[in-house]
């Protein structure tokens, strides 16, 4: 993407900014969908797409991630948005507690903030504090707060609930909002909330539309404001950036990482944007930068993604000590994940799952900054390794096609081939490899290497230019039934592993059912996606249009709740034409 910077505006006002440009996205509710019936129909409670090591909601759709902490009980936990009655009568999100030893094995412990209690509405997303420092006098040091969004006849505002059960539930610490916008069409939501043990205050960051709203409280319940940092299009432009703004932002959460090599720390601000100004999806984004006297954010850098693929949103953020980060997503996109969506059975209502856990840290020098993405693959549950070795002597010579379980790791070792020429070799139609470049030789890998995931109903497609590190993901599914939905979840993204010249290059692919997740090893950049297919295996199809030798590995991902585990792959049930040489060993 183009890289974009934001500049600090001072605010004296206490005012809400009317957000700019960006439809506000949905938060599915309300939907008025005319299926609608007091009763669970079949598609709420299981479906095709159930997922098998991703944690994903029991019934209904699942979004937002909401905090994640460690609690006294060894348990990680963390809330999210859940909407057990989608397209149903009772349709509304409320905030769902969920623990976990490792981030594959998950517990359900329940609703933990109600919708429709009498003082709030539905929920969109927050963030819960503990009491340990005994800011809120009235509360147990061990209580949790929670601070989060209720739309109230349409006008967003802010509501403080606290739990002296460890988060199982929640009651209101207030009877009213504690901050409102002033009317509907006022962007004021997604509160994060930290304490700040130098001044005694509660600071909140609010997604406000183009700008993240920045307030200061002495009592948990009145707040007054005292900045924003801004990502309108006039902020930009000042800057020379002419093509504008990352759309609407939400979903703020602000931590700290220390570069071990420099020892300086920084602070990190993520945020929820849109990329559609820079051909990209929504996505969870973060600026590197430090807090002023009054905690407003001052970025320093520009901002980038935290995951470059379509479907890593809602995301929320945990500090383990000041070296290291823990990130949750929520694999999914306002842009088809809401739409109808069918698997063979007819409507499906149960949607939507969690990203598996990446490790956040910090690395580079002063002034250029990065955060390194490390993807927490689920090793413990890899089963029936096959490997093999096949090579291809160019021209889109296929090197592999496979049949496999569609809950599957694929690990994909490239170096250069024999007899190349460096010409790349590649079709001289092809217009986005010809634009990405195919490398001039050398010794290093060179042209276009293609993996395509084939399902009876869905593809899934990643060329990848090894010379440069540039590459395109396209995906195509028979399975939403929305042309909206489809054209945006069929759009091509452009990203970049930032590997260049490599002679040996490693991709690694971990796909559920409904998630394919993707990594080149030893880029620490990550793409994720999700997926609608009900087809229970995958064909795997690489090709390379130099030549190029393989060595490939798969493990069927077995699910951690199931009672026994059988094989469901079989290793080559499909011909792999001319390849000039081949192995294969089962272990």
């Amino acid at each position: 993407m183009r890289w974009l910077a934001l500049v600090v505006a001072a605010a004296a006002s206490t005012a809400l900014v009317i957000g700019a440009g960006w439809p506000r996205r949905a938060v599915a509710a309300g939907s008025g969908d005319p299926r609608s019936a007091t009763t669970a129909v079949s598609g709420m409670t299981t479906s095709q797409f159930d997922q098998a090591y991703h944690y994903q909601t029991s019934q209904g759709f699942m979004n937002d991630v909401q905090t994640i902490w460690k609690g006294g009980d060894g348990y990680y936990h963390f809330l999210y948005l859940r909407n057990a009655r989608y397209r149903h009568d009772g349709d509304g999100t409320e905030w769902y507690h969920v623990k976990t030893r490792d981030f594959v094995h998950y517990t359900d412990v329940g609703v933990s903030i109600p919708k429709f209690n009498g003082v709030w509405q539905w929920m969109a997303t927050g963030s819960v504090i503990t009491n340990e420092s005994g800011f809120f006098a009235d509360l147990p040091r061990t209580a949790l707060v929670a601070y989060f969004t209720s739309y109230i006849d349409g006008v967003q505002r802010q509501f403080v609930a606290y739990s002296r059960d460890e988060g199982r539930t929640f009651l209101p610490y207030r009877d009213t909002a504690v901050m409102s916008a002033p009317h509907a069409e006022t962007n004021a939501r997604d509160p994060y909330v930290t304490y700040d043990a130098r001044s005694k205050t509660l600071v909140m960051y609010l997604a406000e539309g183009d700008r993240i709203g920045t307030y200061e409280s002495a009592d948990g319940v009145g707040f007054h404001h005292v900045g924003a940092p801004m990502l309108d299009d006039g902020a930009l432009a000042d800057l020379g950036l002419e093509d504008g703004d990352l759309g609407l932002i939400e979903c703020p959460n602000l931590k700290t990482l220390r570069d071990p090599r420099t020892g300086e720390t920084k602070s990190i601000l993520f945020f929820g944007a849109n990329g559609y100004r820079y051909g990209q999806t929504t996505g969870t984004y973060y600026m590197v930068g430090h807090l002023d006297g009054h905690h407003v954010f001052v970025p320093e850098q520009r901002p980038s993604r935290v995951d470059d693929g379509s479907d890593y949103y809602g995301a929320n953020v945990m500090q383990n000590g000041d070296t290291l980060l823990t990130s949750l997503a929520w694999m999914g996109n306002w842009g088809y994940s809401d739409k109808p969506i069918s698997d063979d059975h007819g409507p499906v209502y149960k949607l939507g799952s969690l990203s598996l856990a990446h490790h956040l840290t910090l690395a580079g020098k002063p002034g250029d900054y990065s955060l390194v993405n490390t993807i927490i693959e689920p090793k413990a549950l890899y089963q029936g390794a096959v490997a093999g070795i096949s090579s291809s002597t160019g021209r889109r010579h296929t090197m592999l096609d496979v049949s496999r379980s569609t809950r599957q790791n694929t690990v994909l070792t490239f170096t250069p081939g024999e007899g190349g020429d460096g010409d790349g070799g590649g079709d001289a139609g092809d217009g986005w490899s010809r634009v990405h470049g195919h490398g001039d030789g050398g010794g290093a890998l060179s042209g276009t290497i293609t993996v395509r995931l084939l399902h009876r109903d869905a593809t899934e497609t990643i060329r990848y230019v090894a010379a440069t590190g540039a590459y395109e993901v396209t995906r195509e599914t028979s399975r939403i039934g929305d042309s909206g939905g489809s054209r945006e979840y069929e759009k091509s993204i452009a990203a970049s592993s930032g590997v260049v010249a490599s002679q040996r290059l490693t991709f690694h692919i971990v796909q559920d059912q409904s998630s394919v997740e993707f990594y080149v090893e030893s880029s620490g950049r990550s793409y994720s996606m999700a997926r609608y297919t009900a087809d229970d295996h995958t064909r795997i199809q690489v090709s390379s249009d130099t030549p190029t030798r393989l060595t490939y590995e798969f493990n069927d991902i077995r699910d951690p709740h199931a009672a026994s585990w059988a094989p469901m792959s079989s290793p080559m049930p499909f011909a792999v034409p001319s390849l000039s040489s081949s192995s294969s060993s089962f272990r």
